[in-house]
């Protein structure tokens, strides 16, 4: 509608887009969808503010890090979907995902599930989060395997995300568990597959035509010249049969 044309590129393909770009030039701007590794990450895009390039990306804002970006309320969200767990009953909650600079979102995801369980009165134990991060539904296998493993007992796992969460029902189910009559499993993201898993995911749905409205017209501002602010979106839940809740049910006829 704006009339810009759209170059997508791979650069995971690359081992320096950067400089790739600066080279090329066949762009007015940039809008940066994934990242990996976040601190190569704001490495980067420190390179793209001081050459200033156009740029914007999906992801949280954080203050202290470069550029600007649209992303959702993750802090919320994991708070928000902790607290529908503790709501149908479940108490000893696990978390898998990686919590560290790299991973600033499923960290924000992390506080927010903390936070509920704080406000309900329940321990954070360390002994129930799990590494899980870059690779996620290879490691989110391997993660809930490592959760099963130490016998710690729990009803129900957060995923900090629907790749992680979609890995972790099946290890579940090769170790002889149901989801959720024996563990609750929710994710983050609202990926297309979560609504066609057995059961269907609970999720936390990211709004992405938002979000894609926001990135372009923000982008087409910079490149006019005009101030732009980080965005901050909130997440919607989802509610399906991993997390154990009681739907209404639909008659055919």
């Amino acid at each position: 509608r704006r009339h810009y044309d759209l170059l997508v590129s791979f650069q995971q393909f690359s081992s320096d887009w950067f400089a790739d770009f600066e080279k090329s030039r066949k762009s007015d701007g940039l809008i940066l969808l994934g990242y990996g590794d976040f601190e190569e990450l704001e490495r980067r895009t420190a390179d793209l503010q001081r050459s200033d390039t156009h740029s914007i990306r999906w992801g949280a804002h954080h203050p202290l890090q470069s550029g600007v970006a649209v992303g959702c309320d993750n802090v919320s969200g994991g708070r928000r979907i902790t607290e529908h767990l503790i709501g149908l009953g479940r108490r000893r909650i696990a978390f898998v995902g990686d919590i560290s600079a790299r991973s600033p979102e499923f960290r924000d995801r992390y506080l927010g599930y903390g936070a509920a369980l704080h406000a309900a009165g329940l321990p954070v134990e360390p002994g129930l989060r799990i590494d899980a991060g870059i690779s996620e539904a290879l490691s989110g296998c391997h993660a809930t395997e490592a959760l099963l493993k130490t016998g710690q007992p729990f009803d129900a796992i957060v995923a900090a995300s629907d790749q992680i969460a979609i890995a972790a029902q099946r290890a579940l189910h090769a170790a002889g568990l149901r989801v959720p009559d024996d563990v609750a499993v929710v994710g983050f993201d609202d990926i297309p597959l979560a609504d066609l898993m057995t059961p269907a995911l609970t999720t936390m749905r990211q709004d992405t035509d938002r979000a894609g409205e926001l990135l372009v017209a923000n982008l087409l501002k910079q490149i006019n010249g005009q101030t732009v602010e980080s965005v901050t979106l909130d997440a919607e839940l989802v509610v399906r049969e991993s997390c154990g809740a009681a739907l209404p049910r639909t008659d055919s006829h």
